[in-house]
């Protein structure tokens, strides 16, 4: 039984005792229809008598009311100070002299809170109303009680609660017994692939450890952030005592394989069709590996694996090869020529993930350029060869939603050092950095209710979405290696890789938001350009792009169909592709 319920049936059990007390008493209400002459409240010694007499309803000169006086009684145990309240009348002046007879409870002299683990007990006393030297009410105590589950409330603890109380008279010692919520066990349902510890280690709770709701919740995104389920929730079920509980993750889980191919045209590069195999959680183990074949102006041939936890550990480890080549048609000193470009290459990337948002890794790449003429001439300023490289990278990824983030910041820094000791014909240097962040224009947005313990990817909200990518060459970079700005991605509403140089700047702008359940529609402008090594970065120079777009929110994540307008004369150009821009 509960401290309300315990608190309930006290009271309703005292005033039943003063009612049958009352009801049966011939020698106190023997006459009901006399005149009152006096009121006084006698046995209080620490409260204060006119406070008490304010309580009172009846009045001098009232003919007497047994039923009014009944509910005086009640005023007065009410107020929680009291034992025990009773009423007798005494002839006084041709009427009655009504006299509330009360036993006060006895004053505190010590406070006395147990199981307490995460407030300290100077913090639990610091919000109490009741102190030393008070006399006891039930009253207050139980404001008290709600002032102190608000507490642990306010730092996630929702399960916290009094587990008893006991205040001895005789002693005067308030006993205070709190239980606040422990998981006894964690359990896994609704995984039929997916191996248990791959959702476990996504886990920042532990059996033993206090129910703390922002945590769970924070877990239940994190599970979802995995890609592998439509849906993840939660659900408490009872443990073994009252101050145990065990928590039930409810996982969904949906086509993580994936066959598909298709086709297209693009401004930049023509023609082009593609076939893909893919699997993001290979075996139910969260690892992923994908082959991939595109044809037209461009074909690739690529491959990538990618493992999130290398030996059961925090340790992520990938493993991308590719070959590409890409046909190219232009007038080269007036004469029409068509040329070949290959770009054979792979890299090696590990790294350590740490908790609370943040990756830092290491790639290791190599790529060899080379150039095949067919007819015409090649470009002067092209460069062939082999650059050997690595590349420190540092992750910060705060977003709520990984595939439609609608509050937080994502951030990448990285220095790709060419050459040097890694050998290769060329040594350069280049420093990138892409900021993110997400602005939910819901403004009044509440916070998650205690309630809602399921995570969905739904797009139900508008987003201001804002970017700021920035390239540094530190020296002239070899055309292979240079950065291309132009078309999706970059700024929108111009030719695919239309400005390349040795350092880049852009800034991407999106306004999201919803017109259905699955549909959302964009607003973007996109600001960029390129310069080459030893030009000056103006902001003046940047290439301007807007324009709008349209998401569907499916089991792929959002589809994304985008139309952008460059500057001037520019004809508007289309864009497809799966995810967000960014």
């Amino acid at each position: 039984m509960n401290n309300k319920t315990k608190i309930k049936c006290f009271l309703f059990f005292s005033i039943f005792l003063m009612l049958l007390f009352l009801s049966l008493s011939p020698t106190v209400f023997a006459q009901n229809n006399g005149r009152i002459t006096a009121i006084v409240v006698r046995g209080n010694e620490q409260i204060d008598t006119k406070f008490l007499v304010s309580l009172i309803s009846s009045n001098i000169g009232d003919l007497f009311s047994k039923d009014k006086v009944q509910a005086d009684m009640k005023a007065l145990f009410d107020l929680g100070y009291f034992q025990d309240v009773q009423v007798k009348l005494e002839p006084f002046r041709d009427g009655y002299r009504v006299v509330f007879q009360v036993k006060e409870n006895s004053l505190i002299k010590d406070i006395i809170v147990e199981g307490s683990t995460i407030l300290k007990e100077e913090e639990i006393k610091k919000v109490m109303v009741l102190r030393e030297g008070q006399v006891f009410s039930q009253k207050i105590l139980k404001n008290d009680l709600d002032r102190i589950s608000q507490l642990y409330k306010d730092k996630g603890l929702i399960l916290a609660q009094l587990e008893e109380f006991d205040f001895n008279q005789n002693t005067g010692a308030l006993s205070i017994k709190l239980a606040e919520g422990v998981i006894e066990e964690i359990k896994i349902s609704g995984n039929e692939k997916t191996v248990d510890r791959v959702i476990r280690r996504e886990l920042d709770i532990e059996p033993g450890e206090l129910f703390d709701f922002s945590r769970i919740r924070k877990s239940l995104q994190d599970i979802y952030n995995l890609g592998f389920f439509e849906d993840v929730s939660m659900r408490l079920e009872p443990g073994s005592n009252e101050n145990l509980i065990v928590v039930v993750i409810e996982v969904k889980e949906k086509t993580t394989g994936l066959l598909g191919g298709g086709g297209g045209y693009s401004t930049g590069e023509g023609l082009f069709a593609y076939a893909s195999v893919k699997e993001s959680n290979l075996f139910g183990s969260g690892q992923s590996v994908e082959a991939k074949l595109e044809v037209g102006a461009r074909t690739t041939y690529s491959f990538s694996f990618y493992e999130p936890w290398l030996a059961n550990t925090p340790t992520f480890f990938g493993l991308d090869v590719y070959d590409t080549y890409l046909e190219v048609n232009k007038k080269i000193d007036g004469v029409d020529s068509k040329y070949e470009m290959e770009r054979l290459g792979g890299k090696l990337t590990f790294g350590r993930n740490f908790k609370e948002y943040l990756k830092i890794g290491l790639e290791l790449k190599t790529e060899e350029a080379t150039y095949k003429l067919i007819s015409g001439k090649l470009p002067s300023n092209i460069q062939e060869g082999v650059a050997n490289s690595f590349r420190p990278i540092v992750i910060y990824d705060t977003r709520d939603d990984r595939f439609n983030p609608k509050e937080g910041w994502y951030g990448t820094a990285s220095i790709q050092n060419a050459g040097g000791i890694l050998g290769g014909d060329y040594d350069f240097r280049k420093y990138d950095l892409d900021l993110r962040t997400y602005l939910s224009t819901n403004i009044f947005k509440e916070e998650p209710k205690t309630e809602e313990t399921t995570i969905s990817g739904t797009i139900n909200q508008g987003v201001l979405a804002l970017r700021a990518v920035v390239g540094i060459g530190s020296t002239s970079l070899p055309s292979f290696a240079k950065y291309e700005i132009g078309g999706l991605g970059t700024i929108r509403g111009y030719e695919y890789k239309e400005f390349i140089g040795d350092n880049s700047l852009i800034f991407n702008v999106e306004y999201r938001f919803p017109i259905s359940e699955n549909l959302q529609a964009v607003l973007f402008a996109d600001w960029g350009d390129a310069w080459n090594y030893g030009e000056s970065i103006g902001f003046v120079d940047l290439k301007f792009g807007k324009g709008i777009g349209i998401r569907f929110d499916t089991f792929l994540g959002p589809i994304s169909i985008d139309y952008g307008f460059g500057e001037g004369d520019q004809e508007g150009k289309a864009y497809f592709s799966i995810g967000h821009t960014f």
